[in-house]
Formats: structure tokens, C-alpha cells, sequence
């Protein structure tokens, strides 16, 4: 399928979870080793130590395999640095497992040195393969990280000279940055479901000038079977879409099924690890012309894992309000005639006993008759919330009926002012009117009381492209959608200001359930509140 020739190229391998791309970029990877070549696969899964045990019990190469749960050599995260210098300076093949390095930060660290050292020490052909490539040169590199990707892209970009032959494997192209993607001389892609890592691919065919045949294999991708793909050589003159063949090395990146004993090969090539041991302790001298690592560079590591520990936070922290959005709108659906139809308003029930928020308030107002005293948002918040009771909501959800931003000097004042009026009552979040509110509130317009109603309300007051989303996952009913899906469906990108502000303002209002989904992103799903 590619000629040998062909196998120096720098070549990305791309396919989604369970498309084989791993499986694939083995069998290339033993071809290499056939022939000799130098090669070090960057392996942060723990996935390739079975290249040294046959796929029918014989041994497999002879392949030095530092770090993880199959080690030859254990390493540290602080090992980077020498371990990089031993690799350039040697005529080994092996893999750097980094599965076992504790955290993401730690394999940061060490991947920063490696990548820093090996470049400044390779000088012959080296094959260097780095599986999981969007760990290592992300779009979006965390904040204090950016060094990894600088180093990555210099290794992919200009390492040529220093003999270097980077492949990239990735489950995600769209996450890769697109300046070391974009050097990639071959394309195998295996299966992508994503718009946008098809996207990402649309990017590399137009640099290949062929986009009629490359909106034919887009249409393609999310239709490919197992161990099937498209292999793009255009230097090779190669477009050919190809079932890759089965690999002669032990599949230790196979997804055990359920129930299933893990295999275990039964015997391993033999590697000399006493000349290894000796030059690894070698390259990790120090050089005494190097001074060594300053307080400051330890608190510069330390501020780094400090901000992937605050961005994981924010994560959890966000998916937690989802959660508590979710249990305030059912709470709000036991007290509101939104909910079943057999649920009435004089007989309020709810899934969770209300708790009560004691607020210190004034004497309530004695000018409960006609409300007066309360204008502008106020105002406009009492007649939403008397419009809907007894149902109750959040400040934003009221906020949005009543026509108002939820934020900002002018609802904040009227919100004060209802809290101090005795006409609101605030439970378990949710706000309420109470009987003064009603009185004070005057005649009030019945509110929705059926779903396409209640929708068609919400539609009128969110701003684009919240309504065109809030229709779309309504005629889903109760199944979820993935962004990429529901992006799809309205015609457009999921990413930008332009989508995100309006998966903010429904996801603020409540109005829809959000849900992480791993290796997929996010799914949405219309809330409670109109559905039934």
C-alpha cells in the first residue's frame, strides 16, 4: 500500500476511538523495525509494550520499553531531560510509556524536557512517534504549557535537518494544532464521526489543492468499518481507501470485552539492558557548565499544575450547577401548573421538602393594594412571577419572562427592592410570589400552560441563536443530542461567541440538561420544564 520509500515521510494517523488507528500506525511501526530504523514511539496509554511479543506466541522486536506496567526501564517524571539525550545518542528502538507517571502535569513536565533535550542531541535518522499527539501539541495549550507545543512544533516543522521523522496518531485532529498537522506530508484517516475533526481534515485537503475528491472521502469518513481507512500520499501519487492488514506483534491495545481475561503474551524478545542502564545514568549527569534548576524554575512547575488543577475545578464546578439546575427545575416543576396535569395549584407537592432561606427583611409594606410602590424592574419581575404562580423559578428564569437581562445595576435594584417588599418569597433558590405579590401585582395574564406554549413563550424572549436550539431539541423530545449533531442540524459550527452565548443563556435559564460525554464533548437535552 505505501512504499518504503514512503515510510520517512511525515505521516498523521487519524481516527476516532475504536477505528484503529493505533492498530494501524503498529503495523507501519513494524515495518520500521523489519528494516532497522531507529524508532521511539511517545506513548502515553500504555498501549505498545506488545511489540515485543509475537501475535502467535513467538517473540516480538526487541524493543527497550521505559516506563508503565511492562517497564524494562522504570522512569520518573523527572527523567525527561536524560532520558531524551540517551535516545539521540543511541541505535535502539523503544517506547517511552508515560501511563504511569501519575498526573497530566507530570507528563507535561517530563514531555517538555524530553522533547527539548532529544532535540538538541538527535543528529541521525530517528523515527519519533507520538501517539495521542493532541497531548502534546493542543490547539489550545493550557496556560504555562505553551514551551511543550513550541518544542513539539519545532521537533514536526524544522526537525528535519537534526533527523527527525515525526508520525502523529490522534483520536481528535480538530484538537491538534493545525501548524504541526498541516506538516504532515501522508494522511491515513480512519473513521471520524465529528464535524469538526472532519473539518480539521477539509483543512489538510485544501492545502492538497484536490476538493472535489476531498468532499467525496469527508462524505465518507463516518461510514468506515473497523480497520478501514483512506491513505492520501500525494507525493507518492497514492488516494486509495484501504482495509490495513493485521499487525504481527501482540495487540496490547486491544479493548478487552466485557467479562474477558486480559491476554497475556507468553514470550518477550530479549533486550540488552546493562549497556542501556549504564548510558542512561550517563546522560543524566550533569553537565557542571549547566547551572542547577533555580527555586524559581521548581515554582514555575508547581504554578503550572496549579492551573490545570483550577481548570479541571472549573470543569467540575460547572457540571455540578448543571446538576443543582436540573434538581431547582424539578423542584420549581412540583409547585408550578407547568408540571402533570393532575397536579393542582392549591395542592402544591414536591420530590424534595423545601428548605427555607430566612432573609432579614423589613416590615413588609402596608401598601399591599395596588403595588405602587413597586416600579420599573421590579415591577416588570412581580407581574412575570404573578403570571406563572405558583410556580416558582430562578432569579435569571424570572428575569428572562419579565423581559429583563439578569444582570446589571437595573435588575439587581429590582430585585432588592422585591426581597424587601414581602411580595416574593425565596425558597430552596427559587422564587415564588407571595399572596401580597399577587394582590400587588394586579391582573396578570394567564400563563402558558402547555409545552408548545411554554416553548413558544421562551422563544419570544431569548435572544439567537437560543430559540432556533430550544426548537431544535424539542422536536427530540427526551433524547439527547451531541453538540456536534445539534450543530449540524441548525447549520452551523459549535464553537464561537456566537454559539456558546447561546448554550450560555439557555443553560443559565435553566431551559436545557447538559451532560459531558467522554471522547465526544457535551450532549444537551430539553429540561423538564418544557417537556412535560
Amino acid at each position: 500500500m505505501l512504499p518504503t520509500t514512503a515510510l520517512d515521510d511525515r505521516i498523521a494517523i487519524v481516527g476516532t476511538a475504536g477505528s484503529g488507528n493505533t492498530y494501524t500506525a503498529k503495523g507501519f511501526v513494524e515495518r520500521l523495525l523489519d528494516a532497522g530504523a531507529r524508532v521511539t514511539v511517545i506513548d502515553p496509554l500504555g498501549v505498545w509494550w506488545g511489540l515485543r511479543a509475537g501475535a502467535e506466541g513467538n517473540a516480538g522486536y526487541p524493543v527497550v520499553v521505559f516506563g508503565g506496567r511492562h517497564a524494562d526501564v522504570a522512569i520518573t517524571a523527572e527523567m525527561g531531560a536524560p532520558l531524551g539525550r540517551l535516545i539521540a545518542q543511541q541505535a535502539l528502538a523503544s517506547v517511552v510509556d508515560l501511563s504511569e507517571l501519575g498526573s497530566n502535569a507530570a507528563r507535561r513536565g517530563f514531555m517538555t524536557a524530553f522533547a527539548e533535550a532529544i532535540y538538541e542531541a538527535n543528529k541521525e535518522p530517528l523515527h519519533l512517534v507520538f501517539d495521542e499527539a493532541d497531548l502534546w501539541a493542543p490547539q489550545r495549550p493550557i496556560k504555562g504549557w505553551e514551551g511543550l507545543l513550541g518544542h513539539i512544533e519545532e521537533i514536526v516543522r524544522r526537525g528535519r535537518v537534526r533527523g527527525f521523522i515525526p508520525w502523529l496518531i490522534t483520536q481528535r485532529p480538530a484538537v491538534v494544532h493545525k501548524d504541526v498537522l498541516s506538516q504532515a506530508d501522508i494522511l491515513i484517516t480512519m473513521k471520524l464521526t465529528s464535524s469538526q475533526d472532519r473539518e480539521a481534515i477539509g483543512a489538510w485537503i485544501e492545502g492538497q489543492a484536490d476538493r472535489q475528491e476531498g468532499r467525496r472521502i469527508l462524505a465518507e469518513l463516518p461510514r468506515l468499518r473497523q480497520g478501514e481507512g483512506y491513505l492520501w500520499a500525494p507525493g507518492h501519487g497514492l488516494l486509495e481507501r484501504v482495509q490495513f492488514p493485521a499487525i504481527h506483534t501482540f495487540d496490547s491495545s486491544r479493548t478487552p470485552r466485557r467479562g474477558e481475561q486480559p491476554a497475556a503474551p507468553r514470550t518477550l524478545a530479549e533486550v540488552d539492558l546493562t549497556a542501556i542502564a549504564a548510558a542512561l545514568t550517563a546522560a543524566g549527569t550533569p553537565n557542571p557548565d549547566e547551572p542547577a534548576p533555580s527555586a524559581g524554575r521548581r515554582l514555575a512547575d508547581l504554578e503550572r499544575d496549579l492551573a490545570a488543577a483550577t481548570q479541571r475545578i472549573a470543569e467540575l464546578e460547572q457540571e455540578n450547577r448543571d446538576l443543582v439546575g436540573r434538581l431547582e427545575q424539578i423542584v420549581a416543576l412540583a409547585f408550578s401548573p407547568f408540571g402533570p396535569s393532575g397536579l393542582k395549584a392549591s395542592e402544591p407537592q414536591s420530590v424534595i421538602p423545601p428548605r427555607r432561606v430566612s432573609r432579614p427583611r423589613p416590615r413588609a409594606s402596608t401598601d399591599h393594594g395596588t403595588g405602587d410602590n413597586v416600579q420599573g424592574a421590579a415591577r416588570k419581575l412581580l407581574i412575570a412571577a404573578a403570571q406563572h404562580a405558583p410556580g416558582r423559578f430562578t432569579w435569571g428564569q424570572l428575569a428572562t419572562l419579565a423581559g429583563l437581562k439578569p444582570s446589571g445595576g437595573h435588575f439587581n435594584a429590582g430585585r432588592k427592592q422585591l426581597r424587601h417588599s414581602g411580595y416574593i418569597d425565596e425558597t430552596n433558590n427559587l422564587v415564588g410570589v407571595t399572596r401580597a405579590g399577587l394582590k400587588a401585582a394586579g391582573k396578570a395574564r394567564p400563563a402558558a400552560s402547555t409545552p408548545a406554549e411554554r416553548l413558544t413563550l421562551w422563544c419570544e424572549r431569548l435572544p439567537a441563536p437560543a430559540p432556533d436550539i430550544l426548537r431544535t431539541l424539542a422536536v427530540q423530545g427526551e433524547r439527547s443530542m451531541l453538540a456536534d449533531e445539534l450543530a449540524t442540524a441548525l447549520g452551523k459550527k459549535p464553537s464561537g461567541g456566537y454559539w456558546n452565548s447561546g448554550i450560555a443563556v439557555l443553560r443559565n435559564n435553566g431551559l436545557i440538561e447538559t451532560e459531558s460525554v467522554a471522547g465526544a464533548g457535551r450532549r444537551y437535552r430539553l429540561a423538564v420544564l418544557l417537556r412535560s
